[in-house]
């Protein structure tokens, strides 16, 4: 019987054994006179593109993270926001939304602490991070391609940084938490490569760190979890069973990213409303299924065909529709024929089918199948899979001039037909985005250029509506538009009606009608026929129920009055205004005790801290 060999494995062995022993070459890297092209290139182009956006102001939604309490104190609130929820009260939806991420908050408390709120600024570092997104996205091309014409990817690179889908992402500095998670998802993408390459664990715990950093921006990262495998499938030497480990890696990292900031901090509850996406309440499947191809047409018509864009879509620009629908159907057809031919050459490991896998893999969350999103659709969602959407065009391309992208070698006419067509794309991609960005230039100019498109959407009509109230009521500058106070009274009133013809059981819009008709036009009828509707929508609807009782306090209804202001109190007990509404009600009744009454009862809901407002 013959004795075992007592000797260990060698290290070699052991690398077979997990599947890691074909350790390929490292790539070359650039000669660096080119690499410091390639960077000052990247660089000036990301600025001829956005540069115009460092004459934008705040926008929209901007305040909601460079504006508020705590990022106004700087730097030191730091701990603050990475142990806090980011809260979007929406007063269009009358909802409470909190999403956890600290990243971007941090970045405008860092500002703040250096230049206080001076959007120009701001604007020059969401360009800057979009430089070196766009950088980072060429040094993973450039990793991935290894064996491919550096034309191909710094072309795709180039047309990448010029879609003007991208607009609402850099124009707008809300939304730095995007590129925020798409830098950090792409530095894990390049670190997880350096690990085919070097096999040193520590890449792979290097690439967690960065996914962790994406995630924390923005959960819009999470597509990277399918695209990190889908990389070390078609691009490494590494065995199946590698990929699967570092695959649980990723997918633990993002378990952590999402779990434990919901273990330590108490949540707030989101609330979703029916103008914000229809799905939200929809049960019948076939349906569901249907709006879910038209939105994931929606993203490839943009893509193809990127105009008009828009700051907001939801109900009912993307409406309702059955899986019978033509253009579902349609959708259904496209989406079939670009997954079937990337499943079928999926072994072959092609580099069209892993760009079809790169765009499909990054805008499946986004698509309203397995969970509705906000807004049923929106420019940002897409921002991701736009890479593979250009990764496919550049190929395509390439094939058009019969020309192999992994020639290492181009004829030089092949070349300039190459070149030619690309910058015939980009004339016009980069018209676009520079136009694009004067729209986001403030507030009223993002309203008044995409307003007479958003006739279908019933949250922006009401959005533009409710900024037009409340400038008039508050801004005393807002003269310096040029507008009258006779057309901010009829646009208000005209968006009104057009945001309740789109969805008609808006308490919000109701309750801001008749809000025009009391305090404006003071047509108290008018006035009392929109409150008295938006309470039988919805009964526990406070502000309708207080503005009625200020319509009958004009009419010299107090009886009426009071039961409205009664009504406030039994939805809400410690709403202070109530309380001092009612004190003045019987102080002009005479009745000084009843009033000193109900004015003590106010000052002690005060004492509490309660609701001060209706």
């Amino acid at each position: 019987m013959k004795k075992k060999s007592g000797k260990k494995p060698s290290l070699k062995t052991l690398r077979i054994l997990a599947g890691t022993a074909a350790q390929p070459a490292f790539p070359p890297a650039l000669p660096r006179i080119a690499n410091l092209i390639v960077i000052a290139v990247i660089f000036i182009w990301a600025f001829l593109l956005y540069g115009n956006t460092l004459l934008n102001k705040f926008s929209v939604d901007d305040t909601l993270v460079t504006g508020n309490d705590i990022v106004r104190q700087g730097s030191k609130a730091i701990p603050a926001i990475f142990s806090s929820y980011l809260i979007d009260d929406d007063k269009s939806a009358g909802s409470q939304t909190g999403s956890y991420r600290p990243l971007a908050r941090a970045t405008f408390a860092i500002e703040y602490s250096l230049w206080k709120e001076k959007p120009g600024r701001s604007h020059l570092v969401n360009v800057f991070l979009y430089f070196i997104a766009s950088l980072i996205t060429f040094y993973v091309l450039r990793r991935l391609l290894v064996k491919f014409n550096i034309l191909f990817p710094i072309l795709i690179t180039i047309l990448f940084m010029a879609h003007p889908v991208h607009t609402e992402v850099v124009a707008s500095l809300k939304n730095r938490d995007e590129i925020l998670a798409y830098l950090f998802g792409m530095g894990g993408m390049y670190t997880l490569l350096t690990f085919t390459y070097t096999r040193k664990f520590r890449f792979i715990l290097l690439s967690c760190i960065w996914f962790i950093m994406a995630c924390v921006s923005q959960m819009s990262a999470l597509p990277f979890m399918g695209l990190y495998i889908l990389v070390l499938y078609f691009f490494s030497s590494l065995k199946q069973r590698s990929i699967i480990i570092a695959g649980c890696m990723i997918l633990l990292s993002a378990f952590a990213a999402f779990l434990i900031p919901r273990i330590f901090i108490s949540q707030t509850v989101s609330t979703h409303y029916y103008f914000d996406n229809a799905l939200f309440f929809e049960k019948n499947l076939w349906i569901r299924l249907g709006t879910t191809m038209i939105s994931l047409l929606f993203y490839l018509r943009i893509l193809l065909y990127p105009h008009p864009l828009l700051y907001y879509y939801g109900y009912n620009m993307i409406p309702l529709t059955s899986l019978s629908n033509g253009l579902a159907l349609l959708s259904v057809l496209i989406h079939t024929v670009l997954l079937g031919y990337a499943i079928i050459n999926i072994r072959r490991k092609t580099f069209l089918s892993f760009a079809i896998l790169w765009y499909l893999t990054g805008i499946f969350i986004y698509s309203n199948l397995l969970v509705p999103v906000v807004g049923v659709v929106a420019e940002r969602f897409v921002f991701l899979a736009s890479l593979g959407f250009i990764m496919t065009m550049v190929f395509l391309i390439f094939k058009v001039f019969r020309t192999e992208p992994n020639s290492l070698t181009i004829e030089l006419e092949s070349r300039i037909k190459i070149i030619g067509l690309v910058i015939a794309i980009l004339i016009p991609y980069g018209l676009l985005t520079i136009s694009r960005n004067t729209k986001w230039r403030d507030t009223m100019s993002l309203f008044t250029g995409d307003m007479p498109r958003l006739e279908k959407s019933a949250k922006a009509n009401y959005q533009y509506a409710s900024y037009l109230l409340t400038t008039l009521y508050n801004d005393k500058n807002f003269i310096s538009y040029g507008l009258s106070n006779e057309y901010l009274r009829e646009n208000i009133k005209k968006h009104l009606r057009r945001s309740l013809k789109v969805y008609p059981n808006s308490c919000n819009a109701l309750n801001d009608l008749g809000a025009v008709f009391l305090n404006i036009e003071k047509q108290y009828d008018s006035a009392l026929y929109y409150f008295q509707k938006s309470v039988a929508m919805d009964p526990t609807f406070t502000p309708g129920w207080a503005n009625m009782g200020m319509v009958y306090h004009q009419l010299g209804q107090y009886i009426k009055a009071m039961a409205c202001y009664q009504k406030v109190i039994g939805i809400q007990p410690g709403n202070i205004m109530a309380y001092l509404a009612i004190a003045d009600l019987y102080s002009e009744l005479g009745d000084i005790n009843k009033a000193r009454y109900y004015y003590a009862l106010g000052q002690k809901a005060a004492g509490k801290k309660e609701n001060r407002s209706f």
